[in-house]
Formats: C-alpha cells, sequence, structure tokens
C-alpha cells in the first residue's frame, strides 16, 4: 500500500529528537506567519492598485532588497557560520557589533543614493509612482538591514524562530496589515503610502528584534573558557569570510534586484505584476526548505567543525526528503488549478497560470535538492558555491534580456526557472564531489555514472 505523504512526513520528523525538534516547530509556525505576510502584502495591493500596483511594488522591493545585500556585505552568513559553531562564547556579541556598524553606515550611504536618484529612477523603469514610494523605501532600508543581521546572528544563537521573524516577510505581514487599515478607515491611499506603510513596519519589526535581543542576553551565561578555544576568530577572519559571502549574495542581488529590474525595464508595470504574483505564490513551494535553511546551518558548520560528516550527511538527506514530502501537496495545487490560486489576488492576476506552473516546477527542484547552497557555505566551500551562483545567475540574468522579449513576462518566469533549476543541479554535484554527500531524495546517479568523491569522507 502506498504510504501518503503526511504519514512518511511524520516518520521523518520523529526521527528528529530533542532541541532541533522544537527548534523545527517554533521555525515552521514563525516561518509561516512570514510566508503569509509576503503573500499577504501582494494580495493586499493587487486588490487596492491591481497589477499595476503590484509591478511598482516588486520595483520597489527589488531596490530595498538590492540595498540591503550591499548593506550588510555578507555579514549576516557570516554572524551564523561563526555563532553557530559556539553559541555559548562571549565573543558572540562582538562579532555582532562590529556588523551592525558596518552594515548600519552602508545603509546610510546607498539609501542616500537611492533618494537622491528616486527621480531617474521613475524615468527609466516608467512606473508611475516609484518615486513616491521610493521616499518610504530608503527610510525602512537602516532597519530592514539591520533586521536581516540580528536574523543571521539568532540563527546561530539556535533561536531560529526568532530569526525569522526578523526577515522580510515580518516586514510584509505588518506593512499590509497598516495599508490595510487605512484602506479601511480613510479609502484607497496613494500609491506612495506603500513605502510609508514598509518603513513604519520594518522599524516596528526592529524594534522587536531589538527587545527579543536584550531579553537573550539578559539571560544567557556565557562559557568563559570559550574564550581561548581554537573557534575564536579575528576581526580580518570576519572581514574577509563576510566578503566571500558578500561575492556569493551577489547571485542573490542578480536574481532578486537585477532580474526584476531588468523585467520592470521590458515590461509593462501590469505584466511586471503578473511575475511578481506567480513567483511569490510559487516561493511557498520552497517554504519548509526556507524553514530548514532557518535551523540547519549552524548545525551543518557545527558538525563539520567537529569532523562528524556521517552525522552531516544524515542530516542534510533527512532535510531533502522532508521538505520534498510537505512541499508536494502545494505543488500539485499550482500545477492543476493554479486560476483558482491566483483568483486570491483578483481576476485578472489568471492570466498568471501559465508563469506559476513553470515557476512551481523550478520550486520543486530547489526543495528536492535541499540545504545544498548552505551544506558548502558552512564546510569551507563558501567559494566554491559562490562561482556556482555567480555564473549561473549571469547566465539567467542573460536569459532575461533574450527571453522576455520573445515571450513576455512568461519568458521572465522561464529564465528565474532556469537558475532555479541549474544552480541547484551544479551544487549538488560538488556537494557530492567534494563532501560524497547525496541529498537528492533519488539513487545516486553520479555515482553510478563513476563521479568520484574528491577526499574519502
Amino acid at each position: 500500500m502506498m504510504m501518503r505523504p503526511t504519514s512518511l512526513a511524520m516518520r521523518l520528523l520523529a526521527r528528529v529528537k530533542g532541541e532541533m525538534a522544537l527548534a523545527l516547530a517554533r521555525t515552521f509556525i514563525a516561518r509561516a506567519i512570514a510566508a503569509v505576510g509576503s503573500l499577504f502584502l501582494v494580495i493586499a495591493l493587487g486588490r487596492i492598485y491591481g497589477p499595476e500596483g503590484v509591478g511598482v511594488y516588486a520595483l520597489a522591493q527589488s531596490i530595498i532588497l538590492g540595498i540591503s545585500l550591499l548593506s550588510r556585505f555578507g555579514m549576516d552568513n557570516a554572524l551564523m557560520r561563526y555563532v553557530g559553531q559556539n553559541p555559548q562564547s562571549p565573543h558572540t556579541v562582538t562579532y555582532l557589533k562590529w556588523a551592525l556598524r558596518k552594515a548600519l553606515f552602508l545603509s546610510f550611504v546607498v539609501s542616500a543614493i537611492v533618494f537622491i536618484s528616486r527621480g531617474v529612477l521613475d524615468e527609466v523603469f516608467g512606473a508611475e509612482g516609484l518615486s513616491g514610494v521610493l521616499i518610504g523605501i530608503t527610510l525602512a532600508a537602516p532597519a530592514f538591514t539591520s533586521g536581516f543581521l540580528l536574523s543571521g546572528f539568532f540563527k546561530g544563537v539556535r533561536k531560529p524562530a526568532t530569526a525569522c521573524l526578523l526577515e522580510n516577510g515580518s516586514v510584509a505581514l505588518v506593512a499590509a496589515a497598516i495599508l490595510c487599515a487605512w484602506n479601511w478607515i480613510f479609502g484607497q491611499p496613494e500609491v506612495a503610502f506603500i513605502g510609508w506603510s514598509y518603513a513604519l513596519a520594518a522599524w516596528i519589526v526592529l524594534l522587536q528584534g531589538g527587545i527579543q535581543l536584550w531579553a537573550w542576553y539578559r539571560n544567557q551565561t556565557f562559557c568563559e573558557a570559550c574564550s581561548d578555544d581554537n573557534s575564536v576568530i579575528e576581526r580580518s577572519q570576519f572581514n574577509l569570510s563576510s566578503q566571500a559571502f558578500f561575492v556569493m549574495s551577489l547571485a542573490g542581488f542578480m536574481q532578486a534586484v537585477l532580474g526584476v529590474m531588468v523585467a520592470g525595464w521590458l515590461l509593462t508595470s501590469a505584466d511586471l505584476g503578473l511575475f511578481k504574483t506567480s513567483q511569490q505564490t510559487a516561493v511557498l513551494i520552497g517554504f519548509i526548505l526556507i524553514v530548514l535553511n532557518a535551523v540547519i546551518p549552524p548545525r551543518f558548520a557545527s558538525l563539520y567543525h567537529q569532523g562528524n560528516v556521517k552525522a552531516l550527511g544524515r542530516l542534510a538527506r533527512r532535510g531533502a526528503i522532508l521538505g520534498t514530502v510537505l512541499a508536494s501537496p502545494l505543488l500539485l495545487v499550482c500545477l492543476l488549478v493554479p486560476e483558482w490560486v491566483l483568483f486570491l489576488f483578483g481576476k485578472e492576476f489568471e492570466e498568471a497560470a501559465p508563469l506559476l506552473r513553470v515557476i512551481a516546477l523550478a520550486q520543486l527542484v530547489n526543495v528536492s535538492t535541499g540545504s545544498i547552497g548552505f551544506l558548502l557555505n558552512m564546510t569551507g566551500h563558501e567559494a566554491l558555491m559562490r562561482n556556482i551562483a555567480l555564473i549561473c545567475n549571469a547566465i539567467g540574468l542573460l536569459l532575461f534580456f533574450l527571453l522576455i522579449p520573445l515571450f513576455g513576462p512568461l519568458g521572465a518566469a522561464l529564465a528565474l526557472a532556469f537558475v532555479l533549476v541549474f544552480q541547484n543541479v551544479v551544487a549538488l554535484f560538488f556537494v557530492w564531489k567534494k563532501l560524497g554527500i547525496w541529498t537528492l531524495p533519488m539513487p545516486n546517479v553520479l555515482h553510478f555514472f563513476g563521479v568520484k568523491v574528491d577526499k574519502e569522507t
């Protein structure tokens, strides 16, 4: 008799015990709140402003993501790695101070540049109202950036649920609540109010993050003996690691920022809104992977630091299987009845059904390969993962230029799908080659074709 996906998922969860099981449960709830928030904001924008409003928001969001990526300079991942190696070390707070000082300075500088050039950006993209939205976006950027740094820190100290509530999903949820409340009480606001609501939401989320940090610090008992162990790092080492993570994050910059900007330049605001809606909806398929990526990476770093590669492989494989099982029901919904899903945003969004199908299939590959990017990052292979991500996303960015003129918004979906699939397949190859770990929930085809591991583990 075939086992139901829910039964298989329960069996997999039963094998995860103790502190990690509790972390997964809490993080699942926190991530669910954040995922609903991101989707809720797009639904609210679609209902209030239509596809054109969603298109303007997509451009504004890509800009704040770009400011944040440039400002935090890979330091959120460096915090997750080094804090995660030894969460009880008194040096963890020092690492956070280094990151916050540098990121706040950079975010103010980049935000000022965007503020000054907002009129030019409005003309370049031909998105009416974008310059007004960007006023609020630049005010939100320092808080938005700091929230991601606190998120990386909390992941390192084994508080992934707290970390999830500090990222863009929570900001989107609060912004959606503010926007809907204003629309209900005072009527439809101007498009510029999208930026103001986002700014207020970003600072509210950062405030609760600061309260969480103070509560954690007050109750923390540091291990003073840890000050002399080999996990303590110098600032120069922290900066070098941050730089490596930053270069790798440029791949995300290409996809989340430049890709959307190219689409916004080549598409109308309405078509960009259709693409953004299908992309945001398909992200829900990878929801469980986002949960796992908030919990597992610090454990990857710890296990590799201990030299326990076998346990590292078991953890990575179980995460991939669990993600695939839990993502399957939503994948089927997006493939079989995409129009029904997209109707939530408004009837005019139903024509994005082909886009949703394409991106949904790519997200399945993303989920089924597991946390392979973090597996390379947390085991000293961040430079390799950086190169993989940069090359794949550069090709994907080129495809945005080539496919959008031919197929319109569907071309943007195809370009995005290519990046998701190709990057994960290449990373899967090198995870096997460098670590001898196979994460895909199917027979190891690389082993079958005689691809050997560089070093026996």
